[in-house]
């Protein structure tokens, strides 16, 4: 039986070549416009509900709204899982059984909501081995023009300079704030945050990537399909018609990926040391360590981890025919 959300949409041998040597690929039309407005709906709701944390104790918020993991029946996306030509184009590019794990979505406002600087997505992928594969499809809800009023993203190569190195970076981040502790120099969230953000953010680093920066122009219904090599950062909506650009996100991880208690743990360590105070750290999200909190143990199987109460109806598997 037929589905609103069907299409015929295939993935050419070009865009598979792009995906290999680049880590990402711009899918031109990939969804119809009623899975356009599924999402968008689910957007709008989820920007709603309730009251947003800050991504740093005291500073602005990057995004006009944010939200990781939502809360709305899941329905809808679980058929989009289901069909055909979106099993067929994820498990063929990447060659690899996928698992949904998380909804994301960020909303920039023109000229005011900058998004996040160059980055790979450690905290949405916080709960797996740092090399286990990983990957993200990245939904622009609105038109994007990257020679006009752009607002879209910017993402390195992987061939150029992947960002494999960042993911166990966090953990080296903690024992050299704890370092600083124990030689007697208070530490705070806006210490934590600067080294972060810093392996990526320098200046000569900054530099770098800002020569090899690739951006693409995007209609509702493109995606881009990247891994989680793939440096990325926000580009400013600047003066034009939109007076904002949302963006709906999947995270999937391959569908045998396995959890990693102690960076989990690592990611929470900004909120046990910084949770308290006049200026208390709240972070955005506590998915990696509520997986554990849920009973999962250090190695155990994400997708079969009882967090994910319907876990049957978030892998998507390859068919017998990929591209070739």
């Amino acid at each position: 039986m037929t589905h609103p959300f069907d299409s015929d949409f295939t993935v050419t041998g070009k865009q598979k070549e792009r995906y290999l040597r680049d880590g990402f690929v711009k899918l031109q039309g990939f969804l119809n416009a009623d899975v356009v407005g599924t999402l968008l709906d689910r957007v709008n709701v989820e920007s709603t509900r309730g009251m947003e944390v800050q991504d740093r104790s005291g500073s602005e918020s990057v995004f006009s709204s944010k939200r990781y993991g939502f809360a709305a029946d899941k329905t809808g996306i679980f058929e989009l899982l289901e069909r055909p030509f979106f099993r067929r184009t994820l498990t063929d590019l990447t060659g690899r059984d996928l698992f949904l794990t998380f909804e994301v979505s960020f909303e920039i406002e023109k000229n005011v909501k900058k998004g996040f600087p160059w980055h790979v997505d450690v905290r949405s992928f916080g709960y797996q081995f740092a090399e286990e594969f990983a990957c993200s499809l990245w939904v622009p809800l609105h038109p994007i023009d990257a020679n006009g009023q752009r607002g879209g993203m910017a993402y390195i190569p992987q061939h150029v300079l992947p960002g494999d190195f960042v993911y166990p970076a966090d953990i080296a981040i903690v024992k050299a704030l704890k370092a600083r502790e124990r030689a007697g120099r208070r530490t705070g969230v806006d210490d934590y945050f600067d080294l972060r953000l810093g392996i990526l953010n320098s200046p000569t680093m900054k530099e770098l990537l800002d020569v090899h920066a690739v951006e693409d122009d995007f209609e509702p219904g493109d995606a881009l399909l990247f891994n989680k090599s793939v440096i990325h950062r926000s580009v400013l909506l600047g003066e034009g018609e939109l007076s904002h650009r949302a963006a709906y996100v999947m995270r999937f991880v391959d569908a045998t990926s396995r959890y990693d208690l102690n960076r989990a743990q690592s990611l929470e360590f900004p909120s046990e040391q910084y949770g308290t105070g006049p200026s208390p750290y709240k972070p955005s999200t506590r998915q990696h360590i509520e997986i554990a909190e849920a009973g999962a143990q250090h190695g155990d199987v994400i997708s079969q981890c009882t967090y994910f109460s319907d876990r049957d109806r978030r892998t998507i598997r390859g068919t017998k025919d990929p591209i070739s």
